[in-house]
């Protein structure tokens, strides 16, 4: 029994799996749902691994790219305590939503040599930040799998990238930040392993010898979610964004077709004394009124 049949989360949640795994079966959905909602439980007590320490510290000044797989926000810990040097570009919203959280991780991160920033990715003045971190040989760290920054010139564009059996609209700001002052992208990704939640440093990403720009911001992107995607295909349940793709911009809808005659699989929703029948493939509700 689909113990999710009236939760419109779920529906949402499954709309966006279905969408760029539709492989899957239906029925599975609920079981993934379960499993990410644990997954997601906001623990910050779990056991994981940092592997490749001493690569990571012997890495130029670039851009630490990290994802939402879950306990994402003790890898900052997790990489300043091996004695990374880095600035984080964080959503304002992120943080105002969370302060004291965000304050106590940067004075954990404190204990040792470096000393660490919040670079706020609406700032108009961010760049001008950006290069002061370089010249005192520091890192910027990013998520790769979110939509916010400036809203001014080339960063707030997006761009179409395939990513599994679909695409995402992207902002170009991390790549464009990479290409402005030669810096290498470096894909950190979380993974499952017989010791527990392993963080490993996959190939960086670099610009090419007369690559140029558009070609780099698009390059970059699609090797970024490739990353993304071999874990996904795997252990789908990690990737956080699940809940919130049809909302954050990067999901591009289409106009969908009455839903009249189709077979699609549907769920039966309320909200507010009303009843709806939710098509996942089309992210369409339809009233349900009842003859009394």
């Amino acid at each position: 029994m689909n113990t999710y049949l009236n939760d419109w989360d779920f529906a949402l949640f499954s709309a966006n799996l279905y969408r760029y795994l539709p492989a899957i079966k239906w029925e599975e959905h609920a079981a993934i749902y379960s499993r990410w909602k644990s997954h997601h439980d906001g623990r910050t007590d779990h056991h994981l691994l940092l592997s490749g320490v001493d690569r990571l510290r012997g890495l130029e000044p670039g851009v630490l790219l990290l994802y939402h797989l879950g306990h994402h926000l003790q890898l900052p810990l997790y990489l300043a305590q091996a004695g990374v040097c880095f600035d984080i570009i964080l959503d304002r919203e992120v943080y105002i939503a969370a302060p004291d959280f965000f304050d106590r991780l940067r004075d954990e991160m404190e204990t040792g040599q470096c000393t660490y920033r919040y670079l706020f990715s609406d700032d108009p003045s961010l760049l001008l930040h950006v290069r002061e971190s370089l010249r005192m040989g520091r890192h910027l760290l990013v998520f790769a799998d979110g939509a916010s920054g400036t809203r001014s010139a080339a960063k707030d564009t997006r761009i179409v990238i395939p990513f599994m059996e679909s695409e995402v609209q992207l902002k170009k700001g991390i790549p464009f930040m990479a290409y402005l002052f030669g810096l290498s992208i470096y894909p950190i990704v979380c993974m499952g392993g017989d010791e527990g939640l392993q963080y490993t440093l996959t190939e960086p990403i670099s610009v090419r010898d007369g690559e140029d720009r558009d070609n780099f911001i698009y390059r970059a992107l699609s090797v970024c979610y490739a990353v993304l995607e071999k874990v996904l295909c795997i252990e789908p349940w990690r990737w956080e964004c699940w809940s919130y793709l049809h909302t954050n911009g990067m999901l591009r809808l289409g106009d969908a077709d009455l839903l009249a005659g189709q077979s699609v699989p549907m769920l039966l929703l309320t909200r507010e004394g009303r009843h709806y029948l939710f098509d996942r493939r089309h992210y369409c509700a339809q009233t349900l009124f009842f003859c009394s």
